[in-house]
């Protein structure tokens, strides 16, 4: 009788846990030579735009709470691959290296390569966005990387 009620409130329990839970944020990753990274996007948005009111609220609790930037040691002509979950690729993502978009047209698939350019890294290093876009190219999520050079 015991073991039953005990199955019977732990049953109740898990079901009013797995209930309250919010989806978590789409993740990427990102990789270099022998290192990855993966993480939750800083901003995300199911159904609206992320705006920059949004995420700076993000960014600064983020830092609060000692989430750090992840980062990569990056050489030039190094390849640098980029995986995104599926949700990201269905309106389209692109990259933007030091606030410069890196590609001209929105990525539609899951993953992403290129060799890094041949220029000098500052020694604070450069930030990488991955930039979702939602309909009508509306920015959706925001994930960032810090590109350091490889010591």
């Amino acid at each position: 009788m015991l073991k039953s009620r005990f199955l019977a409130v732990s049953a109740i329990a898990l079901v009013l846990a797995l209930s309250g839970c919010s989806k978590n944020n789409p993740g990427a990753t990102v990789w270099t030579g022998t290192i990855s990274s993966h993480t939750p996007a800083v901003c995300w948005s199911q159904d609206a735009a992320v705006t920059p009111t949004t995420c700076a609220k993000a960014l600064v609790n983020g830092a609060a709470s000692n989430k750090s930037i992840p980062s990569l040691d990056v050489i030039p002509y190094q390849t640098v691959g980029i995986s995104v979950d599926p949700q990201v690729a269905e309106n389209g993502w692109y990259v933007a290296i030091g606030g410069q978009r890196f590609n001209d047209q929105a990525i539609t698939g899951t993953y992403f390569r290129f060799t890094f350019p041949n220029y000098s890294v500052p020694a604070a290093g450069l930030d990488m966005q991955i930039i979702a876009q939602g309909k009508g190219n509306v920015t959706r999520g925001i994930w960032i990387y810090k590109l350091l050079p490889k010591k």
